[in-house]
């Protein structure tokens, strides 16, 4: 085996493992059971990188977040004022089984289908499917309406665009990541989210950070397509490649938290309050643009550093190249006074 494969089979086996612990964590489950899913887990992930890396992603996050959000949605009852739900609960041999069925499934269903766009599709069915399991038992069934006035018509213009303009599948992956953490997010709405309370009880702090992960995901799983749209379409080469992304980010970050300023003033409820999720920090603003902003900084080193080692000379030449200013161009008044002496000339 090559030493990426062995690389790949550590993962397998951390994932693995991460599995065991976090069944533990939410069922009291024998060691024995753990131990059998876990292990059954393992053998599907190496069954799909047997296949291709493709298929190992797709495993991967099929098994997690499907098992993720029937959890959310059907692992336990709780009080819900949506009318989109259902008294029935699931244990986790249930959840599991289910779970393992659709990852096999999404698994041959992948291998067997001959479209050329076959992985973003795949994405897209593996999203409906959670989003649709993650619509039962919503939590605040307003404020997961209002989420999803965001949410749903991504996906569409997404999908509208995509006869024009088609991202990498590595772009999908990244943005399909991020808006399955946010669909969980709207499930609950973000501040009460399970797993930022763990994470607030595991490292001792009061607020929950579910929101601000989200907030660094966005910068960190959207930087990479938002440069493709700027190397494709902008043709930004060297330095402006890099720096764009990171800039477009901050800018989104903002208009996003111009929106849900303005959702609270429309609503001026509890709903309002809750889009927000200040949870009484004054700063809360800042700090998801500033974590929007490090996340997309954290992605555009990455990109910077795997470019490098793949072929360090022609990100050199790229990046000199980008600062030389043209000497020639037109710019300001002068470019004006070109354009009017251009029409002046045709009449």
């Amino acid at each position: 085996m090559k030493r990426s494969g062995f690389v790949v089979v550590f993962f397998i086996l951390l994932a693995s493992a991460l599995i065991y612990f976090f069944l533990g964590e939410r069922y009291d489950m024998p060691i024995l059971s753990k131990a059998i899913i876990s292990l059954t887990a393992f053998i599907v992930f190496l069954f799909a990188y047997r296949r291709s890396l493709y298929t190992l992603s797709l495993a991967a996050l099929s098994g997690f977040f499907i098992f993720i959000s029937l959890v959310i949605s059907l692992g336990k009852s709780y009080v819900s004022d949506s009318p989109i739900s259902t008294s029935l609960v699931l244990g986790p041999w249930a959840i599991f089984a289910i779970t393992l069925a659709s990852t096999l499934i999404i698994i041959f269903a992948y291998e067997k289908m001959k479209f050329k766009d076959k992985y973003a599709i795949m994405l897209l069915v593996l999203f409906i499917a959670i989003w649709l399991i993650l619509a039962i038992n919503p939590k605040y069934y307003e404020d997961w309406k209002l989420e999803n006035y965001l949410n749903v018509p991504f996906i569409i213009f997404l999908l509208v665009i995509s006869r024009w303009f088609k991202f990498s599948n590595l772009s999908y992956f990244s943005i399909f990541i991020f808006m399955a953490l946010n669909v969980i997010g709207s499930h609950y709405t973000y501040a009460e989210v399970p797993f930022g309370y763990w994470l607030a009880n595991l490292f001792g702090v009061a607020r929950n950070h579910y929101d601000r992960i989200v907030h660094f995901s966005f910068g960190l799983l959207f930087a990479y397509p938002i440069r493709e749209i700027a190397m494709r379409i902008g043709k930004l080469k060297g330095f402006w490649s890099y720096y764009f992304p990171i800039d477009f980010v901050l800018a989104l970050s903002v208009i996003y938290e111009l929106i849900e300023w303005g959702v609270v003033i429309f609503f001026q409820t509890d709903l309002g309050i809750a889009y927000l999720g200040l949870q009484g920090d004054v700063w809360d603003a800042q700090k998801d643009m500033a974590l929007a902003g490090l996340g997309s900084l954290t992605t555009m080193i990455i990109v910077a550093i795997v470019i490098i080692a793949v072929d360090a000379r022609s990100f050199k030449s790229d990046f000199k190249k980008s600062l030389i200013i043209n000497r020639d161009d037109t710019l300001g008044e002068k470019a004006l006074s070109a354009m009017l002496s251009k029409r002046n000339a045709i009449k």
